[in-house]
């Protein structure tokens, strides 16, 4: 006696292909619980076994016209169904922690929080609004050689014809400046 309801696997995958619901239907019912316990014997995660079934008889339907006969049907679908769970042990896993743990407090990341990022691009705004309204053309361009370009208060003071005192009190004044207009900022503008 047949193990399955339909005469041959090759008359069954033809009603299939030619689109016979009630075929794949009925191969579906045959195979799912065969598949999925396979998978789950070996990956031990119910979830993992039913995405793992789902996706074999995704692959099933998808290929089912390649099939050929010279193997019983079942033979055919545990080829996928091996394949298929051989890529679930090949995926690098990464480890789930917990969020309580001490190692998830500071997350590692090359990018700083977007907290910070806003803050920053918050101060940027600030910094610019105060530099355009808040010092004279003397001081922005003092402020540009200073903290744009990285030069000495000596070179600055030689480049435009004033003392090194003169470039200094302006030096602070801007400080000052930026200091009310965007607090926080002067701990970021050093001497």
């Amino acid at each position: 006696m047949s193990q399955h309801p339909w005469s041959s696997d090759s008359e069954l995958v033809a009603q299939i292909l030619s689109g016979n619901q009630d075929a794949f239907e009925l191969f579906y019912e045959a195979y799912f619980p065969r598949v999925y316990r396979f998978a789950l014997k070996r990956l031990h995660d119910t979830a993992e076994a039913e995405d793992v079934a789902q996706e074999v008889f995704f692959t099933v339907f998808n290929v089912l016209d390649s099939y050929e006969g010279q193997a019983p049907l079942i033979v055919w679908v545990f080829g996928i169904t091996r394949n298929t769970v051989n890529r679930r042990f090949r995926r690098k896993r990464l480890p789930i922690e917990s969020l309580d743990a001490p190692e998830a407090i500071e997350v590692p990341g090359s990018h700083p929080p977007a907290d910070r990022l806003l803050d920053a691009r918050r101060m940027l705004r600030l910094c610019e609004e105060a530099i355009e309204h808040d010092l004279t053309p003397l001081q922005r361009r003092i402020f540009h050689l200073k903290h744009l370009r990285r030069q000495s208060i000596r070179t600055i003071a030689r480049a435009l014809g004033k003392s090194e005192d003169a470039i200094k009190a302006n030096l602070y004044r801007m400080r000052m400046a930026l200091a009310q207009s965007a607090p926080g900022l002067e701990s970021l503008i050093a001497q």
